[in-house]
């Protein structure tokens, strides 16, 4: 989407916030209220909740930021609110089947009845209880029903977790604990699709701000189409008050097309020949819910990758490609929304960029053995290469670091090389019983 300034035309902080074009009031900030320091607003607009877009403009002066925004949207997101125009209504009795899909699921005032599908939320979590407490906090303020919030506690060292789920269980039920010892974020999500008291299982993090109409999202793309076996939805970052974060989002940007997508082997499946190994496709596991049963089917998520694993990173990448391999489709969901709480210091944003880095080598380690993957990356290698490239100089660009971002670039490609030889390397070693083949 185009914004009315650009990002890196200014030093200074970016403030965050939302706007609902159908509602008369206020942006409204995603981590607290516009502050002397913040140099440019970038505000999410909505339109029956259902994301446009984002626009970028000074946030000064706070009066008028509303009226400033609606008038930026209603120039750079004039095509996408004139795509939901159209589609922001039930199709006709003559109308096929896809796009009464698309009716169903692009704007959240004709959502399909839910029929109370009950939801399990999972988060996997250790020993970080200050931002599980926030998470939590918006997940609580969700109105689905029937809900359960499921907070794994992986390997702790520490009673903090199960503290805090006690604290917070006392006034609302549904948030409830297990503990899996096992160490890594895969291991955790396999437990809670064993656990799980719901056929719909969504995953986040500790680290994300649950939008209100996050779950209503998710179930409305389960029950507008019962071949979807797994929904992902829209990570956006929920301050962007320094380079690391600016940096971060510029390498890995929440933007893209604001419209619901279906992705499978058969009907839905896009012309490159990378597909469906293409990284970064289809979503991220911060933001992502499966039916449980097709989900354990493909023997849920590889316990060598993801945070706290032996390799890291890239358990997402690798579960979509097992998933549409197996005959399942995937849906996103913009509607779907979470804010992520980017790195907001050089240490933290050079283990980040290490850690995906090292996923992203891990995986394609892991299915190299793949004919189709390797006919793609010999005749699109280069390709891919200059896309990361410019990806990456992009970031350097918003986060107006200079020379100082090659660090990074450096910490990426160094965990990407150690990726491909690490999970060769971990497949060697006795597994987890939770692992998968």
């Amino acid at each position: 989407m185009i914004a009315t300034r650009r990002a890196d035309e200014t030093d200074g902080p970016t403030w965050v916030g939302v706007l609902d074009l159908d509602e008369d009031g206020p942006v409204v900030g995603v981590a607290g209220a516009v502050e002397d320091s913040h140099c440019l607003a970038r505000v999410l607009v909505r339109k029956h909740r259902a994301p446009l877009g984002f626009v970028t403009l000074s946030p000064q002066p706070v009066e008028t930021l509303a009226e400033r925004a609606r008038a930026a949207a209603s120039v750079t997101l004039a095509e996408a609110l004139a795509s939901h125009a159209m589609g922001d209504g039930r199709p006709g009795p003559d109308q096929g089947a896809a796009t009464d899909w698309t009716a169903q699921t692009i704007c959240p005032s004709h959502f399909p009845p839910s029929e109370e599908v009950g939801v399990t939320v999972a988060i996997p979590t250790r020993n970080r209880a200050g931002l599980l407490r926030d998470c939590l906090q918006t997940l609580m303020q969700v109105s689905y029903a029937p809900l359960e919030i499921l907070v794994v506690d992986n390997a702790p060292s520490d009673e903090s977790t199960r503290d805090l789920v006690v604290e917070l269980a006392r006034s609302d039920p549904r948030v409830t604990y297990a503990c899996e010892p096992y160490p890594g974020a895969s291991a955790a999500r396999n437990h809670a699709l064993a656990s799980a008291r719901y056929e719909i299982v969504a995953l986040t993090d500790d680290d994300v701000l649950v939008d209100p109409g996050w779950v209503s999202a998710i179930v409305a793309a389960f029950t507008a189409d019962p071949e979807v076996t797994c929904v992902t939805g829209l990570v956006a970052p929920s301050a962007l008050d320094n380079p690391f974060q600016r940096y971060f989002e510029g390498r890995y940007p929440s933007q893209g097309m604001l419209i619901p997508l279906r992705y499978d082997m058969s009907t839905h499946r896009p012309s490159s020949s990378l597909y469906p190994f293409a990284a970064g496709l289809f979503g991220r596991s911060a933001n992502m819910a499966v039916r449980r049963g097709p989900a354990q089917r493909i023997g849920g998520f590889d316990t060598l990758l993801g945070a706290g694993a032996r390799c890291h990173g890239g358990e997402d990448l690798d579960f979509f490609v097992r998933l549409l391999l197996d005959g399942g489709r995937i849906c996103f969901m913009p509607s779907a929304l979470i804010w992520h709480r980017h790195r907001d210091d050089a240490d933290a944003l050079r283990q980040a960029v290490y850690v995906y880095g090292y996923g992203l080598g891990a995986y394609l380690s892991k299915h190299l053995s793949n004919t189709d993957l390797q006919r793609a990356l010999i005749v699109h290698a280069m390709h891919q290469a200059g896309l990361q490239a410019s990806r990456m100089k992009a970031a350097s660009q918003s986060s107006q670091m200079g020379v100082t971002s090659n660090k990074y670039v450096l910490s990426e490609a160094r965990g990407f090389l150690a990726g491909v030889l690490g999970y060769r390397v971990a497949r060697r070693r006795p597994a987890s019983p939770l692992s998968v083949k």
